[in-house]
């Protein structure tokens, strides 16, 4: 009764929280949609416009969904929206066994 199944939206907010944590206000994740397939997530940050390698921030974040999230996933497809906005959209992997 008191094992409650955890939301997995809840869950890769959980990973983008701490994610924001450490990088705020250089690098800033937010979570635009979370489907059995894919989770879609706009970067924006103070350096999103002119920084070397603020796309390792993308990568980083795959990380944090595995720690947080419990979550394998892939980026499949990045988009810069305009100068200082990109959305990265990571295809969740399929787990072993289910």
């Amino acid at each position: 009764m008191g094992d409650k199944k955890p939301d997995i939206h809840e869950n890769f907010l959980n990973a983008v929280s701490e994610f924001n944590f450490y990088r705020d206000p250089e690098c800033r994740a937010r979570i635009v949609r979370v489907d059995e397939e894919n989770v879609e997530v706009e970067f924006t940050g103070t350096v999103a416009g002119y920084a070397c390698c603020f796309d390792e921030n993308f990568v980083d974040l795959k990380f944090y969904f595995l720690d947080f999230a419990d979550e394998d996933v892939e980026i499949e497809k990045i988009l810069r929206e305009d100068r200082e906005r990109f959305m990265v959209r990571y295809r969740r992997k399929k787990k072993k066994g289910g």
